[in-house]
Order: C-alpha cells, then structure tokens, then sequence
C-alpha cells in the first residue's frame, strides 16, 4: 500500500445510514496508513481564521517578547521555543514553535515524577485576545477528537466510548502552534518520529512538506487540502489495538524559500491512565500478528536509548502507565530542561 489516496473522512455523515461504511474506511486508514483527513468537522470557520491569524501575528512579535516566555523558564515544558531548540532522534529540528498545555495550577510536591507536567502556561501577553483564542479551539478540537475516538472504537467493533473511557477522569490535551522556514539543505524541519500520544490533529496550511512513510517504505507527501485536518494515529494507541492501527513514521522538510506554518493538536489520556489493550476481537489480533509492517514497528526510543546508540524506533518494553512514557518524550526533546529543573534525571550526551 502507498499513501497516494488516504481515506476522507466526512464527519457531518455521521449517523446511522452511514456509520458502518465511515468506520470500514476509518479501520482500513488507521490499519494501512495511520493517516485520513477529516472534513465538515463542526470547528467554525471564523474560529478558524482568528486561530491562523493569531498565530501568525505571534511569530511576528519582536524576539525579546517570545524570550519573555522562552519554555526554558517552565519546568512543565511550556512556551516559545526558538529555531534549533528541540531536538528530533537527536538531531536539531529547524522550526520555531509555541507549545501550550492545560491550564492547571503546579503541584507543590508533584509525585509520581511524571506530575511535573502538571502546571500554568506562557502566554504572550503582548498579544491581546490570543489566549481566550487558544484555549477555545482547544476545546473546540477536544470535541472533534473525542468524536473521532469514538468512530475508531466502532472501527474495532467495540462500544463508542471504549478508548476515550480508558482516558480517565482529566485528558490531556496538547497544542503546537509552528513556523517552519526553508529548511537548509541537509537539515530537517522536524526529523523523522512518531508521536507520543494517542490521536494528532493536524491544521496545516497550503505550503506542503509534511511526509508519511509507507508501509512500502516510500516517502508520500500529505497534501493540504482545503478546510481539512489530518488525523494520525500515535505510537499508545498502536500499542493499545495490538498493533493493528498503525503509528506511521513522519517527518517535515519545507523545500519552499517561504515560510509554512501549522497547528498540532495531541489529544492524549489522564497521565495517570492505564495502558492496557483493548478487548479487540481475535481475527483483528490475528490480522496484526501476521503483518511484519505492524509487528515490526517499534516505538520512539527513549534519550537513554538514543544515547546508547539507537537510531531509529526502537523495540522497547513500554511503560503500562501514560505518565511514564509521556515524561520519555519530554525527557528525549528537551534535555536541557531536565537538566535545569531536574538535574537528577538528566543523561549527558557522554
């Protein structure tokens, strides 16, 4: 299979004269690609484009603003982040970028190690109406992934609140707001990974770059298209349905000598939720364990790992608690952060 045509997924189809053909195709996009758009998704156009032209604006403000709230003075990993500051399989990633969590109040004494992620914002003050714009379609993206959640325990055959009833009492969602310039020749915008959580959603705008991989081991590009989000699936709920949805490998490269920008929405579980697999019918099992492309695929190796030599996904054995596995991915992106706030935690580069 290729990525030349990925499924398109109409979410004002929803009811019950359509729902059995919507969940073949979205079992048969998460199963082959990873990958679908989602069209007519309920998030209003005039939200929309108050979201693009804020974001916009931010990457605009002057340096010694978005230095006010550079993620270096967070330890929950929050705030701007200048080009070449995360890091991607240990390599630099050339994009600017703005990360914003759930608002909630830090924990005096935060334990298990991974409630460190709990806590406020950086918000560009400089920017009026931008965090009121923000959290809104965060919210509003909360709904639309919560609707898709549902959809895909269908897909499986479960009950409609079978993945998102694993999430526990408070999810977690989380924003990305990007730049990317023109990427330099032997560099990348953001390497080549697979993301953390559970479910991604997608604003991009009509620049192109983004990248999945196939499981024929080509490179297929994943288009813009107009009013759209793309939907992939992340390296827990790959572990969750027993490997039969597929945490495609992906990667940005901005060929263009202008500047491209997009939203990620992650929308993950409580950090407290458990791992555990889903109650998925024996022939899906089967499916899956029959599939080299599916068995094969390994996770995101953790900095330890990536130190210690490995250099693409790895085949570790995954913690069974979110927390555990989410704080791996901070840990790997922002050693410097750990280093600072966390310096018993950090792992030299020798």
């Amino acid at each position: 299979m290729s990525l030349k045509q990925i499924s398109v997924i109409d979410l004002s189809q929803i009811d019950s004269q359509h729902d059995a053909r919507i969940a073949d195709e979205i079992r048969f996009a998460c199963h082959e690609y990873g990958f679908f758009y989602v069209i007519n998704h309920g998030v209003e156009k005039v939200l929309l484009d108050d979201y693009w032209l804020l974001l916009k604006r931010f990457f605009e403000l002057p340096g010694e603003i978005k230095e006010s709230i550079n993620k270096i003075h967070s330890p929950h990993f929050r705030g701007w982040e200048s080009l070449g500051s995360e890091l991607t399989n240990n390599q630099v990633d050339h994009r600017e970028q703005l990360d914003i969590g759930p608002e909630r109040e830090a924990l005096t004494n935060p334990y298990p190690h991974y409630e460190r992620l709990i806590g406020p914002n950086q918000w560009p003050t400089a920017l009026p109406g931008f965090q009121e714009c923000v959290l809104t379609f965060m919210a509003k993206m909360s709904t639309v992934a919560r609707r898709i959640l549902s959809l895909m325990s269908m897909s499986l055959g479960l009950d409609s609140d079978q993945i998102h009833h694993s999430f526990g009492e408070i999810p977690g969602p989380y924003l990305k707001l990007i730049r990317y310039p023109s990427t330099p020749s032997g560099s990348q915008g953001v390497g080549i990974h697979k993301d953390s959580g559970y479910l991604t959603l997608l604003l991009q705008d009509n620049i192109g770059g983004l990248e999945a991989q196939a499981c024929d081991g080509k490179w297929y590009g994943i288009r813009p298209r107009e009013g759209a989000f793309v939907v992939n699936v992340g390296e827990l709920l790959q572990m969750i349905t027993h490997h039969y949805f597929i945490a495609a490998p992906h990667r940005v490269v901005n060929a263009k000598p202008v500047e491209r920008f997009s939203s990620a929405f992650f929308y993950s579980p409580d950090l407290h939720a458990r791992l555990d697999p889903l109650p998925l019918g024996q022939g899906l099992i089967e499916q899956a364990r029959r599939s080299a492309w599916h068995q094969n695929d390994g996770f995101m190796p953790s900095r330890q790992q990536i130190l210690m030599g490995t250099q693409k996904q790895g085949t570790e054995n995954l913690p069974r608690v979110f927390g555990h596995r989410y704080w791996q991915r901070w840990e790997r992106s922002y050693p410097e952060i750990v280093r600072k706030y966390y310096p018993q935690d950090y792992t030299a580069d020798s």
